[in-house]
């Protein structure tokens, strides 16, 4: 049997850009109010972090639209519908920074998986990043999500 064989093409690497991180609180939605129905596996070690890709509405968004923004880490392992944790999310899509722009603390997003409400997060904090995050940026916002529940925010 003939096989091609397929060159793999390089991606070329794009230069460093401004991008936001967001301390929110997420609330997972139930499964009897249409939730997951499964846990999330959750955590904010190294093979966990950036993992999760929900996409997250944002103001004058209509219900189901959203844009994506991978979950860096989150504060626990384990997450049920309907309990309630802090994650980071790190928009890494320049075209949609515009309207990551505009999200403050105390911001309300759903949170989607396809058509699914699978959450809502509360924004508790916004800080200027770069992406990929530095390595001073990944430890910064691991502290504070590894930390007490009402723990400093990240400088």
């Amino acid at each position: 049997m003939f096989r091609a064989r397929l060159k793999r093409k390089s991606v070329p690497r794009s230069e460093p850009y401004r991008t936001f991180a967001f301390g929110v609180l997420l609330r997972l939605t139930t499964t009897e109010h249409g939730g997951r129905e499964t846990p999330l596996p959750g955590g904010s070690d190294e093979v966990a972090r950036f993992r999760y890709r929900p996409d997250w509405g944002l103001p004058g968004m209509r219900p189901q639209e959203g844009t994506g923004a991978p979950v860096m880490a989150f504060s626990r392992e384990d997450i049920h519908p309907g309990e309630i944790v802090r994650v980071v999310i790190v928009p890494p899509h320049p075209p949609m920074l515009s309207a990551w722009a505009e999200i403050d603390a105390g911001a309300e997003l759903p949170m989607y998986e396809g058509a699914r409400l699978c959450g809502v997060g509360r924004v508790l904090w916004r800080r200027d990043a770069d992406w990929p995050l530095s390595q001073a940026d990944e430890d910064r916002f691991l502290a504070w999500v590894r930390g007490p529940d009402e723990g400093p925010q990240p400088d």
